[in-house]
């Protein structure tokens, strides 16, 4: 892979050939030991709320994936598994590492789900373009892999957002538009954090933003990850403390959700962080 500027910025969108962090080497296993091990992730992961039992998925299912590295489904539980531990994460330091893991899991179930992707990234063409040869079966991997680098580009600095968001948005894009509902409306609450936090002439701004959360709400009005985006960046960008607040008290006072706890309970541990910031931020 190349190492000038675009080859440099590649290898923080995706762990491709030349950059660090590809699969393990594949180990013995019979398909019954993988299926077991699948299955122990599996069960571990309706406990995830649970910090050791995320520990325990994560692992059970990194020993499958390194048995079966051709697997993209196994890539993709390792991807969400990861992705729900950065949001998860009380430290910067973990959540960092997290989305680094995500987004690498991701790329290897893209490989093997759009290798078109792939194959044109290491030509040379335009991200937007090679994410236009991703189909519905690869939206997934898409849209982990694009917050993962992205997340990874925060928690390192500003220098590294610049370099990354204009690789990783196509992703997003491209995502949203195969399957707008993945991960409860996850697309769309990513590309309405970011338009909050890009000009307009950057394809970013105020009016895109509102029009994407508010197409996340319509889909999925109960999920508290749009309110803690909304609230995080357009709120914030809007100084409008009204309305962070009444996003934030609104996660706080939602009853149980069945299908999606642990996300919720992961939300209300940072609505309330972020309340007790608010003070900073208004």
């Amino acid at each position: 892979m190349a190492r000038g500027p675009r080859g440099l910025a590649l290898c923080l969108l995706l762990a491709l050939a030349g950059c660090p962090g590809g699969p393990a080497a594949p180990a013995a296993a019979s398909n019954e030991a993988v299926q077991a091990m699948v299955a122990e992730g599996d069960a571990a992961w309706a406990r995830r709320g649970e910090p050791a039992e995320l520990v325990a998925a994560l692992a059970a299912w990194r020993r499958a994936a390194a048995a079966r590295p051709g697997q993209p489904e196994l890539q993709l539980r390792l991807a969400r598994g990861e992705g729900f531990r950065a949001l998860a994460a009380d430290l910067p330091s973990e959540a960092l590492a997290a989305h680094d893991a995500s987004s690498r899991a991701a790329e290897r179930a893209l490989a093997a789900l759009a290798p078109r992707f792939t194959e044109a990234l290491r030509d040379g063409r335009p991200v937007a373009e090679a994410a236009a040869l991703v189909e519905v079966p690869g939206a997934e991997p898409l849209y982990w892999l694009a917050v993962g680098r992205l997340g990874v580009a925060q928690g390192t600095g500003p220098a590294a957002v610049l370099a990354v968001k204009d690789l990783a948005l196509p992703l997003l894009l491209r995502a949203a538009a195969l399957d707008e509902r993945l991960e409860a409306g996850g697309p769309l609450r990513a590309l309405g954090a970011w338009s909050a936090l890009l000009p307009a002439a950057a394809g970013g701004g105020v009016e895109a933003a509102r029009a994407r959360f508010a197409r996340a709400a319509e889909l999925f009005p109960d999920e508290p990850w749009r309110r803690v985006e909304e609230a995080r960046t357009l709120a914030v960008l809007l100084q409008d403390r009204a309305a962070f607040e009444r996003l934030l008290e609104e996660v706080l006072a939602a009853p149980p959700s069945v299908e999606r706890g642990a996300e919720q309970a992961a939300a209300r541990r940072r609505a309330r962080t972020m309340l007790d910031k608010r003070a900073r931020l208004f």
